[in-house]
């Protein structure tokens, strides 16, 4: 089975795919900056309660205080070792943040109010090769939507090519699992608590497909090349990864 994690994976460099497929661990430096990602992530959860509230900053304070206690047990592997000081220091980052999400939760109430959805629910597809866990589910009338939760940067306008694809694998799972059309996602920034809609478009779908059929082809033990561009400096592969074209690679 092809997860949809892989494919976000390999948009951003096809060897990681390889060396994971080969049973090769992905290790993580657990930074401030990561360790807030996953904190702000998990706050993202509390948004919908958040948004009706008189006082979001309030709230969303106790929802860190909770968190401080709870992120090493939901986390249980990603931060095992990492002492108290590394998790107060990025609570108190994520806390200054909250000035600036709160009036936007307030204008994107209506999408955290008007649903209700499931959280990481699994879905997998026999015909298709894939599987994944979209970050939410949304029942909106008689649709099912997926919708994805990002830590990181907002672009100016939209939404940014990986997460429109990771979105339109999300929607094709969907599709093949209800037997209901999905014509659009969300994603939610959480830095910033803005909610951005996205209209799937067929030649994503093509592209998702196009994509999966190339990791088939990792995991059956061709090394791609790297991209253009590789993010080398904080990959946990590299003292393994080959830096040798293959022909196999003239694929990818």
């Amino acid at each position: 089975m092809i997860r949809v994690s892989d494919i976000t994976m390999y948009l951003k460099c096809p060897r990681v795919v390889y060396f994971m497929n080969k049973g090769n661990e992905l290790i993580r430096n657990i930074t401030p900056g990561y360790l807030e990602k996953i904190i702000i992530k998990e706050l993202a959860l509390s948004y919908p309660d958040a948004s009706d509230k008189e006082d979001m900053v309030s709230f969303l304070e106790e929802e860190l205080e909770r968190l401080s206690g709870e992120i090493r047990i939901i986390y249980r592997s990603e931060l095992a070792g990492i002492d108290d000081e590394l998790v107060s220091g990025s609570i108190s980052s994520v806390s200054t943040m909250l000035c600036n999400i709160c009036p936007n939760l307030a204008v994107n109430r209506n999408f955290y109010t008007a649903v209700s959805f499931d959280v990481e629910k699994v879905l997998q597809s026999g015909k298709f090769g894939m599987t994944g866990s979209p970050d939410k589910l949304l029942k909106i009338k008689d649709g099912i939507i997926p919708s994805i939760i990002k830590t990181g940067n907002m672009p100016e306008n939209g939404v940014w090519k990986s997460d429109r694809l990771q979105l339109t694998a999300y929607a094709i799972l969907i599709e093949e699992v209800s037997g209901i059309t999905v014509s659009q996602g969300f994603v939610e920034y959480a830095r910033f608590g803005m909610v951005r809609e996205v209209k799937l478009k067929r030649q994503e779908r093509r592209k998702v497909l196009q994509l999966r059929d190339k990791i088939k082809k990792i995991k059956q033990g061709f090394m791609p090349g790297k991209p253009q561009e590789p993010p080398c400096e904080y990959c946990g592969f590299i003292d393994m990864c080959d830096v040798k074209s293959t022909l196999a690679s003239r694929f990818f």
